[in-house]
C-alpha cells in the first residue's frame, strides 16, 4: 500500500513538472526562427546554432551578434563566425560577401531558400546585400 502511495505521489510530482514546462510564455522562449523579408545566418551548419537576423541589404556585420538564447555561438559576433543561411524575401536574392563593403568572393541566395555557406565564405562572412547590387564592389 505504501509503495502504491510513493508512486501515486512521483507520478503527480511529474506531471506537475511536465505541466509547469508545457506553462512557459512563448514569449520568453528563444526564436529560432527567419521571419518574413529576413536573411538569417547561423552559427553552424544546416540551420543550426546560434542566429542572427538582417532585415534588408547593404550591412557590414561586424556589428550584428548572433542572439542569446538561441543555440551554439550565441553572442559572437556574425562577422567570420556563420556557417549556414536561411532567406525569408520574397524577390530579392541575398548576397553575402567575405570582405567588408561587398568585396571579396561572394555566394548568393534566392528567395524562400537555405543552404550551408561555400567553403570559401563559412566562417569568412564580413558584408551583405541584395543579389544583385554587389557587382563592381557597390552596395547601393
Amino acid at each position: 500500500m505504501i509503495r502504491k502511495i510513493i508512486a501515486s505521489a512521483v507520478l503527480a510530482t511529474a506531471s506537475v513538472g511536465a505541466l509547469t514546462t508545457v506553462a512557459v510564455p512563448a514569449s520568453a522562449a528563444p526564436t529560432r526562427r527567419c521571419y518574413d523579408q529576413m536573411a538569417c545566418f547561423y552559427y553552424n551548419s544546416d540551420q543550426s546554432g546560434a542566429l542572427a537576423t538582417i532585415q534588408n541589404g547593404g550591412y557590414n556585420l561586424d556589428l550584428v551578434v548572433f542572439k542569446p538564447g538561441t543555440g551554439a555561438g550565441a553572442g559572437l559576433p556574425l562577422e567570420d563566425h556563420a556557417a549556414s543561411w536561411d532567406s525569408r524575401t520574397r524577390g530579392l536574392a541575398f548576397c553575402v560577401h567575405r570582405d567588408r563593403w561587398w568585396k571579396g568572393p561572394y555566394n548568393s541566395l534566392k528567395p524562400q531558400a537555405r543552404k550551408n555557406l561555400t567553403s570559401a565564405l563559412k566562417n569568412k562572412d564580413s558584408s551583405t546585400n541584395w543579389y544583385p547590387r554587389h557587382e563592381g564592389g557597390g552596395g547601393h
